[in-house]
């Protein structure tokens, strides 16, 4: 039987409240950060330093808020002004329920790690976004790298494929590593039995590798004039970068394969639905399969989840094809061999409020909001965090902030999260200085932090 965290649980897989208490109170002693999370973790029967399979992340951004009590957080015996329209069902771990629109996620709940009750205080979209991407709480000061500007910069990648690719566009950005490390944005997504082809991408108008390779010549003598004249190297170096990549990825027939989904079996391709986000996945799948590091599926159709009015009729028609797209995207990543080096993560920037408005609507609420994750070395079949039972804030042991789903997702990548880079100013900024992996997540035990 899958093991699931209850609300009461007292796990010793978990860093509690108390024990983060006491890395602050530590840290007026003298010791370091990185040695006081490393006591806190021994101090709750830590393990060994558990390491993450992945070697590329889908990211799949619910933009908006997904509301959580109409979700993966309900409340049935919550107060009837909060309850909301939708019906729980049970699923496949004991004890836990979803909404009566995800059956699927119900019959294949195990295959997941949901986490409750993820907490912050950022209430407006830019910055909460911001916060989610980041893993870092926004600042006038510093524009922090998102994660595929990090995984860009870390990991091994193609030279004829973007390594950040967003479908079809994210708000998410390289902040102060620079241009040369921003996403690549399809701006489209596939349609059923249509020919796909990505602007930048795919020869078109006419256009033959000739002309490529004439105007790559001539981009190159244009660089060369600009580092000459003292220019901004920063803009150099990306207008650098991303000339000699389009020409690759105009040239390579690698790179037009990966974005050619019809080239994906019969089979592959009837699992996905013909929604928007359903043909973003099956992209998704196609892209890490070979050799994108990290993408980015960005789900706004129908005006995306920010439900302030008609919140039930906006997530009925949201809720469904979430539902059917999951189960596709991890069967298929299954069925590839794909799923232990692919880490999948779901969630929006924060939940909707327990409260329902007087347009039948839910508003922005940061103080409580879920994850699914899996692959990459997640351990499935359990849930990690709680919220009170009006759900409105987080409880027991357990706090997630956007912080550790950072240091997270970085740890399972074979990033060290708490690596310092440097600002065009010359600045030192550790990636993701408050966060640490969520005990229990990976494998099995507590992962202590990075030295």
């Amino acid at each position: 039987m899958p093991e699931v965290f209850s609300m009461t649980q007292q796990s010793r897989k978990r860093l509690t409240r108390r024990a983060s208490l006491q890395v602050g109170a530590l840290g007026l002693t003298g010791l370091t950060l990185s040695s006081s999370l490393r006591l806190a973790s021994a101090n709750e029967g830590g393990g060994a330093g558990l390491k993450g399979t992945a070697k590329s992340c889908i990211f799949v951004f619910l933009a908006g808020g997904a509301s959580h009590l109409d979700t993966l957080d309900m409340k049935p015996e919550g107060p009837v002004e909060t309850r909301g329209e939708f019906t729980p069902i049970d699923t496949c771990l004991p004890g836990v329920q979803a909404c009566h629109l995800m059956p699927k996620f119900a019959k294949t709940a195990d295959q997941y790690c949901l986490l409750r009750g993820i907490s912050h205080s950022q209430g407006a979209h830019p910055q909460a976004e911001s916060y989610l991407g980041t893993g870092n709480s926004p600042s006038p000061a510093v524009l922090y790298p998102s994660y595929g500007a990090v995984t860009t910069r870390e990991l091994p990648r193609r030279e004829d494929l973007p390594p950040y690719v967003a479908i079809p566009t994210t708000p998410w950005d390289a902040g102060y590593m620079g241009d040369a490390y921003a996403p690549f944005n399809t701006n489209d997504v596939p349609k059923p039995g249509q020919p796909y082809t990505v602007r930048g991408l795919s020869l078109e108008n006419g256009l033959t590798i000739e002309t490529v390779n004439r105007r790559t010549n001539l981009l190159d003598r244009i660089n060369r004039q600009f580092y000459e004249a003292n220019a901004n190297s920063q803009l150099v170096d990306a207008l650098d970068q991303f000339g000699k990549q389009a020409h690759q990825m105009m040239t390579s027939s690698h790179s037009q394969n990966a974005f050619d989904v019809g080239r994906e079996p019969e089979s592959i391709r009837q699992r996905f639905d013909g929604e928007e986000l359903g043909q973003s996945l099956l992209l998704a799948a196609r892209l890490v399969e070979h050799g994108v590091p990290f993408v980015t599926v960005t789900s706004k159709a129908h005006g995306g989840w920010d439900t302030h009015t008609d919140n039930f009729v906006g997530q009925r028609r949201l809720i469904e094809p979430l539902d059917a797209g999951m189960e596709a995207l991890i069967s298929t990543l299954r069925d590839k061999g794909l799923l232990d080096e692919t880490l999948v993560v779901i969630m929006g920037e924060f939940g909707r409020s327990p409260q329902i408005n007087e347009n039948t609507g839910r508003d922005h609420w940061p103080r409580a909001n879920w994850s699914l994750m899996t692959g990459g070395g997640v351990q499935t079949g359990q849930v990690i965090g709680a919220t009170d039972d009006k759900g409105e804030g987080p409880t027991g042991d357990v706090d997630i902030a956007p912080d550790d789903i950072a240091a997270s997702i970085y740890h399972m990548l074979g990033i060290d999260f708490r690596k310092e880079y440097y600002t065009a100013t010359g600045r030192p900024v550790m990636l993701v200085p408050k966060g640490r992996v969520i005990p229990g997540l990976i494998g099995s035990g507590t992962v202590p932090a990075t030295s």
